[in-house]
């Protein structure tokens, strides 16, 4: 109960929902170009079909308003085949996406006491790897997830295995919970100069996967309740989706600060340990 205590008090002390906001707005402005960079890297060494294959498996995940705009500009950037638009697009994509992991450093580094000054040059090569590194993790778990629905196929096609089938929102929350919980692992490890190990930094991010998980999963039970959709379009019309979309992004930037918080907790008890196990 103590630590839970602390956990609030800190919430409210570091203003983690300013700090959340200001990352969910971040974060929107650089999806696009995000999803840019990385689609139009993978269409050079994947199909379009194996693609969209896998980008329906998201949507399984995402409630429908937040998944359409994104599954439609995936479909639309696997249809792109002009190298000289892949390069265009990507140069411009790049410089635009480096925002959202100079908020994420500056939200974390601030909850960590970290006052170490960085400079421009040293910024932007922080900024830039992980960006590199982001794009590597995003290419492993996709075709993780691809050898997943491909050994999924072989079960059902040679022993009749229907459980997979029976029960997709299940697996595919397990599937991005693992994938969630060690993205924030890497993240909260990375990004400040304390020397802090991945499993140290794993309790915080299980804690944020969690909570995204559970809020996906409650987002579309809450989307599909009658009147709930009607209202939201009577509303804001044509921007009900975004409205959706901001909120949506807005509790997972407050889910993500919060497991980077609650690594702060664990790590503060344990540096009060130390002196004593000593003795």
């Amino acid at each position: 109960m103590k630590r839970l205590y602390r956990f609030f008090k800190d919430v409210y002390a570091y203003d983690v929902h300013g700090l959340a906001s200001e990352l969910s707005f971040t974060f929107l402005l650089t999806l696009f170009p995000l999803m840019v960079i990385f689609v139009t890297i993978l269409t050079t060494v994947q199909d379009s079909k194996t693609i969209n294959l896998v980008t329906e498996q998201v949507g399984k995940f995402l409630p429908a308003p937040i998944f359409l705009p994104i599954g439609k500009s995936v479909e639309n950037l696997t249809k792109v085949k002009s190298y000289n638009v892949i390069a265009i697009s990507i140069l411009i994509s790049l410089f635009s996406s480096l925002t959202i992991f100079g908020t994420i450093s500056k939200a974390l580094r601030f909850l960590s006491r970290d006052e170490t000054e960085v400079g421009f040059i040293a910024g932007q090569w922080i900024k830039i790897r992980l960006l590199v590194l982001s794009t590597i993790l995003l290419f492993v778990y996709f075709y993780s997830a691809y050898g997943l629905f491909v050994f999924e196929k072989y079960l059902f096609k040679t022993f009749h295995l229907k459980v997979f089938r029976a029960n997709p929102y299940i697996f595919i929350a397990i599937i991005s919970f693992l994938i969630m919980a060690s993205l924030f692992t890497f993240y909260y490890s990375y990004i400040t100069k304390s020397k802090t190990s991945l499993k140290e930094n794993l309790p915080g991010a299980i804690l944020a996967a969690l909570l995204v998980t559970i809020l996906s999963y409650g987002f579309q039970f809450y989307l599909k309740l009658k009147n709930v959709g009607v209202n939201y379009s009577f509303a804001y019309d044509l921007l009900s989706k975004m409205v959706v979309l901001m909120l949506y992004t807005y509790l997972n930037s407050t889910f993500f600060i919060w497991g980077f918080l609650w690594n702060q907790i664990l790590t503060d008890d344990r540096i009060k340990k130390k002196p004593q196990s000593k003795k």
